[in-house]
């Protein structure tokens, strides 16, 4: 029983490291809090293990940028006053300016522009750093080394094998019952096929260690008969055998995953692993030949078609490089330059990027596919040199010591710990792996393992570890931070459960001018509680702003708006009511909140139709035509909201013209909207231009066509129906129902050949189709009475 006790938080952080990845990644709030929770709880479970030790705690190194880095991301969470940030981060100053001249009083306000995004990322990062001193405590023991390292390659094979199957049996569903949204590329227990190679390609290093340390001991004077003999006979071989076989199913996993930058990040750091390897003088050639020859026959039994197919989807026509992430790189370029020292903020990155956004379109980037210039735009250069200085104090320190072992475990554990954090590195250049939640903590496992494998003695008579012991009163940091981590959780997460159920009570009610003041005060209870609970959340300080509106409270709703619009700056819906707002009392003001309102917002559909009609009501017609046209170049399907400013407002035929993307169903849907109107002539003129722009669509359907066909034919306009037909056949010659049409035309002009000839190719498409048939017969009787 003792002994299970003792080794609780052993047994947690092993826990951990198995939770972590089979938790779907911990890609979702429930997991990454109970990561959070269980990392706690390990720190403060082993400082009570440890508490009556005197050498318990060692000097673990890249603990002073560490804290450093951890301290940055707090400082940007502390409120300074405006004239502080303006000479410190001009450019986070710039984006709450705004909002600091509503109202009377003045705010302090933070380095960071959503105090909610990074108080979760101080957390989450919180967590891998303490996570990172209990590897390297808790693997002090040689006993615990191994273990741990066992079991996380077994579960690594595990993984590996699991996604295979998984692949080729339930592609688009997690243990094959939970579905993952469309396209998602699933594999193995992670939605985005990137991250599930970015973990596999971190551990594929370890499992490549133990492989060669296993390697059964070969006397290569002996015949070939006798060392044959001897493979077989070591205890060893079944285990070697096993890993080998791992690593090939690791190896697999990664490639049937698809995902490019996991299959070279992979290959260059086997090209490490085995150069470093090489160094040590360990005779490794033969069996890196098997290995790559197992790969080839793997590849080739899955398929090399599918990977060929991924790569050269990355190359344009002309050679270049095709990928949406350059875009977003470049992009990201202005953020750096403007952010440059403080960054916008850990976590804010979706915040920030849409309005340096330049692609085309409404996409939106949640992060920047690239963890070095996520960590440039969200920390600045101060958050950078820190990561970097902790990250390079692992490395050099790890190396050193490795260099300097004899022990040949210690000597494969540390290479392939050094190698899989050179992988993951190396991914992190086109990918945001540090961001998924199981990536980050085995990261930093990784980093606390390279320590250990270099520090920790297999054979010791003294001491465990070269690690140098630190101060008795170190090892009180242990439960202090593990309590501090489990109180950030609980008041974030736990927090933000408690008002999301308080706020589901009252969300499906609809606020308006007419709901009766008891059912508002309803309202307004249950949101001032979720605000309670979630003080960082802009949702509910807006949500109360329209009670009190519609309470009649004019000071207190702006307020509330003052309050959601301070918590999330980058929340163009919070600018936006603040600048409807003030519209009557100053307009000035309002037109600048509500422009910017409009170029911060992450989902601008939202807001153009507001936006659009406060400048047409103000006299700004060429403004909110302006913005019209890039809304509906953006978003196609908002051309269907412009109804009511087109009929309210009077556009003209060359305004809306000019609004309208070069899309066929956005002039489409006018048209329709003219004819309902009772506009013909309108709906016409939109309708026929149309298909103008047919050759811009990516897939050209039939309702194109069949829209102005139905029309023409509504307007008795024969002739131009049968036109338009005709041009339908020519682009969709393989679609039976134009032939049909056109065949019914034909033969009601008794043109009797042509309309058969007509049938007969609708039923080459469709041979089943009994109408068509009988509408061949049909002109067969009609022929054979005429002869009579």
């Amino acid at each position: 029983m003792q002994k299970v006790e003792k080794n609780i938080p052993f047994l947690l952080f092993l826990g951990t490291l198995f939770f972590a990845p089979l938790a779907f990644g911990t890609v979702e709030v429930w997991s990454l809090a109970t990561v959070e929770l269980l990392v706690g709880s390990t720190a403060i479970l082993y400082f009570f293990q440890i508490r009556k030790k005197t050498e318990a705690v060692f000097k673990i190194p890249g603990l002073l940028p560490l804290g450093l880095l951890i301290g940055w991301m707090f400082f940007q969470l502390i409120p300074l006053p405006p004239s502080i940030v303006q000479i410190i981060a001009p450019a986070v100053y710039r984006i709450y300016e705004p909002i600091l001249s509503v109202g009377s009083s003045t705010h302090w306000i933070p380095l960071t522009v959503m105090q909610k995004a990074t108080a979760l990322e101080l957390v989450r990062i919180s967590c891998y750093g303490l996570f990172y001193i209990l590897t390297v405590q808790l693997l002090s023991n040689s006993g615990r080394l191994t273990k741990t390292v066992r079991w996380v390659v077994w579960l690594a094979i595990a993984i590996a094998f699991l996604a295979i199957i998984q692949k080729f049996t339930s592609p688009d569903k997690i243990y094959w019952f939970r579905a993952t949204p469309e396209r998602a590329g699933t594999v193995g227990p992670w939605v985005y096929h990137n991250h599930f190679a970015g973990f596999m390609e971190m551990l594929c290093p370890l499992a490549l260690a133990l492989f060669f340390y296993y390697r059964p001991t070969v006397n290569y004077s002996e015949t070939l008969r006798a060392r044959v003999a001897a493979i077989f006979t070591e205890p060893s071989t079944n285990l070697h055998f096993f890993l080998g076989f791992g690593v090939l199913l690791i190896l697999s996993s990664v490639l049937i995953s698809l995902s490019r930058g996991g299959v070279i990040s992979m290959s260059l750091s086997l090209l490490l692993f085995f150069f470093l390897l090489s160094r040590k003088k360990t005779n490794s050639g033969f069996l890196f030949v098997l290995l790559f020859c197992g790969l080839l026959l793997a590849l080739s039994w899955f398929g090399w078609e599918p990977l060929v197919s991924k790569f050269n989807r990355a190359f344009a026509e002309t050679g270049g490089i095709k990928d949406a992430r350059l875009m977003i790189w470049k992009d990201a370029g202005g953020i750096i330059r403007d952010f440059l020292f403080t960054g916008s903020g850990f976590g804010t990155f979706v915040d920030v990027y849409p309005q340096y956004r330049t692609v085309a379109g409404s996409l939106v980037a949640d992060h920047a596919h690239n963890d070095y210039i996520e960590l440039l735009t969200d920390g600045g250069l101060i958050g950078f040199v820190l990561a970097a200085w902790f990250v390079l104090t692992v490395i050099v320190h790890g190396w050193r010591k490795i260099a300097l072992r004899r022990d040949l475990y210690a000597i494969l554990l540390g290479i392939g710990a050094l190698t899989g954090i050179v992988s993951i590195l190396l991914h992190s250049v086109t990918d945001f792996n540090m961001h998924n939640g199981a990536n980050g903590l085995y990261f930093f496992f990784l980093c606390g393992l390279l320590i250990s494998a270099g520090n920790t003695r297999l054979h010791f008579r003294t001491r465990p570890t070269l690690l140098k012991p630190a101060g008795g009163h170190r090892k009180y940091l242990l439960p202090v931070a593990g309590l501090l981590l489990f109180s950030m959780v609980l008041l974030l997460h736990g927090g933000g459960f408690l008002a999301a159920s308080s706020y589901d009570k009252i969300s499906s009610i609809y606020l308006n001018r007419h709901l009766s003041e008891e059912k508002l005060q309803q309202v307004r209870r249950a949101v001032i509680k979720a605000n309670t609970y979630d003080p960082l959340e802009g949702l509910y300080p807006a949500t109360l702003g329209y009670v009190e509106y519609y309470l009649q409270q004019a000071d207190r709703a702006l307020f509330q708006y003052s309050s959601a619009a301070r918590l999330d700056p980058m929340n163009g819906i919070y600018l936006q009511n603040i600048g409807l707002f003030l519209a009557d009392t100053s307009p000035e003001q309002s037109k600048i909140l509500l422009a910017d309102a409009y170029a911060r917002a992450l989902h601008r559909d939202k807001l153009v139709l507001t936006w659009a009609g406060w400048l047409l009501q103000t006299g700004e017609r060429q403004e909110a035509v302006a913005v019209m046209r890039k809304g509906a170049g953006d978003y196609l399907n908002l051309v269907s909201s412009y109804f009511s400013l087109f009929t309210g407002y009077s556009f003209s035929r060359e305004e809306i013209a000019d609004i309208l993307p070069e899309s066929t169903a956005s002039w489409i849907r006018v048209g329709k909207f003219m004819e309902k109107r009772g506009d013909l002539i309108e709906s016409g003129y939109y309708r026929s231009h149309a298909l103008e722009y047919l050759d811009r669509e990516k897939i050209i359907k039939p309702w194109y066509f069949g829209q102005l066909y139905g029309f023409y034919r509504r307007l008795n306009q024969e002739d131009k129906a049968i036109a338009v037909l005709r041009q339908a056949i020519e682009r969709l010659p393989n679609y039976a129902p134009f032939h049909v049409y056109l065949g019914n035309y034909y033969k009601k002009e008794g043109i009797d050949y042509r309309a058969r000839e007509e049938y007969e190719q609708a039923l080459l498409l469709e041979p089943g189709n009994e109408k068509v048939g009988n509408k061949l017969k049909q002109l067969e009787y009609r022929g054979q009475g005429m002869l009579r």
